[in-house]
């Protein structure tokens, strides 16, 4: 396995733009090392009542040892990749990939994603509507730094009865911060009309619609995306350098 942290730009620069061209996801996370039994999420009420909100539960929260070699790594924590060849704690650059890995990074929804409307049993899948919410995306401590913040203006779970597994997905989010916003931004991409999802399985207890109406508290293991779209005039740009590279070539 060739990782390595560099310092020559032009090399990097290169990975990054061409990692960018091919896909739109600047953030793929997912829980590293596993931890089956220490869920990433969950939905839940509070002691006092009142409608359930989504929050980051244990398994997305860092345990501060991201800067260790990642065999010596433990959970609870997530591994965040993103297309930017990127420094900062816990992070790890794989020049061949064009990408970087933030280590035993954690993901909190700071405020909002309450159920506010009644969930809907459409022919056995379960919907649940959420209020507005934000989020950050931060590195590994003891130090962190915000990798990613966003507001999200509106977000569902779609998810079947029983033990299926379920989507939470917003089409609607805004990116306001963060090194991967600044290389994001740099970039040519737009920051507004981005998009994330995550995919939840183990979930428990199974899922349902409890007697306020609402999706019934439940925890799940998760992976998941942050996405935005490239500026179509810095497509454009890419292709141009791109085949112009290819013409000196020949």
């Amino acid at each position: 396995m060739i990782l390595k942290r560099v310092s020559f730009a032009a090399v990097a620069a290169l990975f990054s733009l061409c990692a960018w061209a091919s896909a739109s996801t600047i953030v793929d996370f997912k829980p590293n090392p596993v931890s089956p039994t220490t869920p990433e999420f969950q939905f839940s009420r509070a002691l006092g009542g009142g409608a359930p909100v989504f929050r980051g539960a244990l398994g997305a929260t860092s345990n501060n040892d991201g800067n260790l070699p990642v065999q010596n790594q433990t959970a609870p924590g997530l591994d965040s990749e993103t297309p930017f060849i990127l420094a900062g704690p816990g992070s790890l650059n794989d020049i061949i990939a064009g990408t970087t890995h933030f280590y035993d990074s954690s993901l909190q929804f700071t405020a909002g994603l309450q159920a506010n409307a009644p969930a809907i049993n459409a022919g056995g899948v379960l919907v649940q509507q959420l209020s507005p919410g934000s989020f950050q995306l931060m590195s590994t401590g003891p130090a962190p730094i915000l990798l990613l913040s966003g507001n999200i203006a509106a977000a569902t779970f779609i998810t079947g009865i029983g033990n299926a597994g379920a989507v939470f997905s917003s089409q609607d989010v805004n990116y306001t911060g963060g090194i991967i916003f600044n290389a994001m931004v740099a970039s040519g991409a737009n920051p507004n009309a981005a998009s994330m999802s995550i995919s939840m399985t183990d979930v428990a207890p199974n899922f349902n619609i409890a007697g306020d109406g609402f999706l019934g508290d439940f925890t799940a293991n998760a992976t998941g995306l942050f996405n935005a779209v490239p500026e179509p005039t810095s497509l454009s740009l890419l292709a141009v350098a791109m085949g112009s590279l290819v013409f000196r070539r020949r």
